[in-house]
C-alpha cells in the first residue's frame, strides 16, 4: 500500500527537528503558494508568463521553485505580479518573541538628543566650530591625501 503525501508530511512533522525547519520555511512556502496560485488563476504557462516579463521559462521556473536558493529582487517580483494582473505588496510584521530596545537596556531611558549632542561635541574645536575630517587633518598639520607615516618622516627631516 502506497503512502500519501499527507501521511508522509504528518510523519515528518512529528519529528521536532523537521517541524522546526518546516516552520522556519513557512513564509517562503506561503509566498511560493501565492505565486503559483496567481499564475494558475491567470491561466498562463511558465513560458507565456516569461514572454510577458521579458525573461526565459527557466527563470520563471527557478523563481517558482527555489525561493531559498534564489532570492528574486523586488523588481522581478513586481514584474511577475504585474504580468498576472496583480500588485506586489511587501509588509513587515512585528514578531512577538523579539525583545524591544527598552527591554534590552532593562528599561533605562535613552535620551537620543543628549546622546547625539555629545557625539557632535566631540567633533567641535574649543571655539565651538564644527569639525570635518578634512578640517581635523589640516588642524593636525597633515595635508589631505598623505598618509600619517609620510607626514611624520617629513616633519622629522624638515
Amino acid at each position: 500500500m502506497r503512502n500519501s503525501l499527507k501521511d508522509f508530511k504528518a510523519r515528518a512533522l512529528a519529528r521536532t527537528d523537521v517541524r522546526r525547519e518546516y516552520e522556519g520555511l513557512k513564509e517562503e512556502f506561503e509566498i511560493l503558494d501565492g505565486i503559483l496560485k496567481a499564475r494558475a488563476e491567470a491561466g498562463l504557462t511558465q513560458a507565456e508568463l516569461a514572454n510577458r516579463i521579458g525573461t526565459t521559462q527557466s527563470a520563471v521556473a527557478r523563481l517558482e521553485t527555489a525561493m531559498g536558493k534564489h532570492s528574486p529582487s523586488i523588481g522581478t517580483l513586481k514584474r511577475y505580479a504585474s504580468a498576472l494582473g496583480y500588485r506586489l505588496q511587501v509588509r513587515l510584521v512585528k514578531e512577538r518573541s523579539l525583545t524591544t530596545l527598552a527591554q534590552k537596556t532593562h528599561g533605562v531611558p535613552v535620551d537620543a538628543d543628549a546622546l547625539l549632542e555629545k557625539a557632535r561635541a566631540l567633533r567641535r574645536t574649543p571655539k565651538g566650530r564644527r569639525v570635518t575630517d578634512r578640517r581635523l587633518n589640516s588642524l593636525k598639520g597633515r595635508p589631505r591625501g598623505r598618509p600619517k607615516a609620510n607626514v611624520r618622516e617629513k616633519q622629522k627631516s624638515g
